[in-house]
């Protein structure tokens, strides 16, 4: 005799009388929670990504683009766990009063690690320099690559990676290489008190006029910075664009040494290098 099957009705009530088990319930819930944030971080940083190349589109800088992304990435993924404890059952309003006095003993505790968070805010709003613009932060010159949560990364001339802490690039003096698109170059030359001055002058200016990438405006400079018992301080500055300044300068360098040699001027050896301040700002 065939077994009689059960009505469908019958079949429906017993999955939702296992479904509504306590222990099958929170197993559900757990499992959707996860299954939240799985997708939530994919879709937290697709979101952010998004918002980033908006950002760009939009000509906004790239500092400020890349900041803004990790900061909506960050946000996103709180908002991600805090959904997935309410839908897993946690009573998530005790569990953020719990975790705001716990955040605020260990905001005291780490004020130096927030206080860093704080300095790329003010980096990112003040914007002394952008990616890609060569500095010199505290003494290290390099390539900004991008200002992070807590710190800020140069890439050194020499090929290194440089990190520096956001609160210590505040405290720092910043200067921007790439701001101003020319930059000027001040020698000073040592010369023996028998120097003659007047042949000086004119091969200064005759090796400063024989290179094309000494701009004429702002006009070069050529004077005599100071007299002491060491010598003469002869001063030249003269203005080039940014990318020419090094190259500029050893040419230049070069140049008046062969010049100054060959005519029998003599420079004062064996003394240590002097800050001579030029007779024109």
């Amino acid at each position: 005799m065939a077994t009689a099957v059960p009505p469908d009705d019958s079949v429906s009530a017993r999955f939702f009388e296992i479904v509504n088990q306590p222990v099958v319930w929170l197993g559900i819930k757990i499992v959707g929670g996860l299954l939240l944030v799985w997708i939530g971080i994919r879709a937290g940083a697709w979101l952010a990504n998004l918002e980033r190349r908006l950002l760009l589109r939009a000509h906004v800088d790239r500092l400020l683009a890349e900041f803004l992304r990790n900061v909506t990435h960050v946000a996103i993924l709180a908002l991600l766990i805090v959904s997935a404890l309410e839908l897993s059952g946690f009573p998530t309003t005790s569990l953020l009063t719990t975790l705001g006095a716990a955040g605020l003993a260990i905001g005291l505790a780490l004020k130096d690690s927030l206080s860093h968070i704080a300095a790329g805010v003010v980096l990112i709003v003040l914007r002394p320099f952008r990616v890609g613009d060569a500095v010199n932060i505290a003494g290290q010159d390099g390539v900004v690559e991008g200002i992070f949560i807590f710190t800020t990364r140069l890439h050194t001339f020499d090929n290194r990676d440089l990190i520096f802490m956001n609160g210590h690039v505040t405290a720092a003096p910043i200067f921007n290489y790439s701001e101003r698109p020319n930059r000027r170059s001040d020698i000073t030359l040592l010369l023996t008190h028998g120097a003659d001055l007047q042949q000086v002058f004119a091969i200064a200016r005759a090796a400063v006029g024989a290179d094309k990438r000494i701009l004429a405006d702002p006009a070069p400079y050529v004077a005599v910075g100071d007299i002491t018992d060491k010598g003469i301080a002869f001063i030249v500055q003269v203005w080039s664009a940014a990318s020419d300044m090094g190259a500029m300068r050893s040419d230049l360098l070069s140049r008046l040494q062969s010049a100054l040699g060959g005519h029998g001027i003599e420079f004062v050896r064996n003394y240590p290098p002097a800050n001579f301040l030029p007779a024109k700002a």
